[in-house]
């Protein structure tokens, strides 16, 4: 429910009131999806004070991001936004985001070696949306809520109602899956 003196608006008429340069969309966005990057930030950062000041960040490089880009699902979009901020706001106090470190030594594995030219980053992103793709709705859920917005694996046990074993299961084996994937298009380096 938006606060008193913000309407409740579409993500059109969110985009609308960007696009005509409205101030009025900083205060419908934080009313629409306030809460949704801040969680997102929160788990990156772990502080409080830290993930307010990023917030702010945030809308202020969606103000200056629309225009000229239109996502088409602002709400994602909202969140890839919310959480590179996360992680260079880290960056940029030489400190490693609180669950994304946990995280990202899962995938190492499969990433040992990174991608070393933008294009092969592009492809690699290409890959993994592909991947996540054929995976089935839960399972790609829970993969997200773990490596992307860095949920610690309770958390998405918890978001998916799953038993924490299965989760970590599930993991695992995407996991696998994963680097048998990537292994087929060529980008896997291990």
């Amino acid at each position: 429910m938006a606060p008193e003196g913000v309407k409740e608006l579409t993500d059109e008429e969110l985009i609308g009131l960007y696009l005509a340069r409205d101030q009025e969309a900083i205060a419908a966005t934080e009313a629409a999806y306030g809460p949704y990057c801040r969680a997102i930030i929160q788990r990156i950062l772990g502080s409080g004070e830290d993930a307010e000041e990023c917030v702010s960040d945030v809308w202020l490089r969606v103000w200056n991001a629309i225009p000229p880009q239109r996502p088409v699902h602002l709400k994602g979009w909202l969140g890839t936004v919310a959480r590179n901020q996360a992680v260079s706001y880290c960056r940029a106090r030489a400190r490693e985001p609180v669950q994304a470190e946990a995280a990202a030594l899962e995938l190492a594995g499969l990433l040992a070696g990174g991608p070393e030219e933008a294009l092969e980053a592009r492809e690699l992103g290409r890959a993994l949306s592909a991947f996540l793709a054929e995976q089935a709705p839960a399972s790609r859920g829970v993969f997200l809520r773990r490596y992307w917005y860095g949920d610690t694996v309770e958390e998405a046990a918890e978001w998916a109602g799953w038993s924490l074993s299965r989760t970590k299961s599930a993991l695992f084996r995407l996991r696998k899956k994963l680097k048998i994937y990537l292994e087929k298009e060529d980008l896997y380096h291990g």
